[in-house]
């Protein structure tokens, strides 16, 4: 079985309605909401878990115990680093990595051995690859983004690294494809970025699902 995870409210009820699946059948567990499906001839487990790292690896270790889950596909969104991309362009990372446990007084941002690399996934639509950066806090403050700049970092996001080292250790094959939704304000209003992150996600979703998803089930 194929486990698909998206980590927001937002992006999981834009997946039922691509799917057309009515949430009351949907079942609950302990980090969030599934449903067993089929696409293409293949057994897909649809799961959401709560947001961030700690809660997203339970819950893939969490299904792939419960399933016994041979692939992870975690789609989603992203917030924008690098200056070549724009909203609702699509990664597929190569390289994703932890940038919160870092002594930022004496270490790099991003340290080597934090870097998982990632299989390359051969997908006939338009992607941009590259380095994704997790951590459990959001990218909003210019200060935290200054400093994101400074690593080879394309976008941010708050669970990718985490789910890759869980499917990595549980010895299974894991792809990542995400959608920029949102980048930091300027001005420093965090409420301007929330807002472009919920315009845009559910079109990103929508996006992935029936124009990705369906390449690397």
């Amino acid at each position: 079985m194929i486990g698909v995870i998206v980590t927001s409210k937002i992006e999981w009820d834009a997946l039922l309605k691509v799917y057309d699946i009515d949430k009351s059948l949907t079942d609950s567990y302990i980090y969030g909401d599934y449903y067993k499906t089929s696409i293409y001839n293949k057994e897909v487990l649809l799961f959401r878990s709560i947001g961030r790292k700690a809660m997203a690896s339970a819950a893939v270790q969490y299904m792939i115990d419960k399933f016994n889950l041979k692939k992870v596909v975690f789609i989603g969104t992203c917030t924008l680093v690098c200056d070549y991309l724009d909203y609702e362009d699509i990664i597929i990372p190569d390289r994703v990595s932890e940038y919160d446990l870092s002594i930022r007084e004496v270490e790099p941002l991003i340290k080597e051995s934090s870097i998982i690399k990632l299989n390359k996934v051969n997908v006939t639509m338009k992607y941009f690859d590259g380095l994704i950066g997790t951590s459990d806090k959001s990218l909003i403050t210019k200060k935290d983004y200054l400093m994101a700049r400074e690593t080879d970092m394309v976008a941010s996001d708050t669970e990718a690294a985490s789910i890759a080292r869980v499917c990595k250790l549980n010895n299974i094959d894991i792809v990542i494809i995400k959608g920029i939704s949102d980048r930091i304000s300027e001005e420093g209003d965090y409420s301007a970025q929330t807002e472009a992150y919920e315009e845009t996600a559910p079109r990103i979703i929508d996006n992935i699902t029936r124009n990705y998803l369906t390449e690397v089930l």
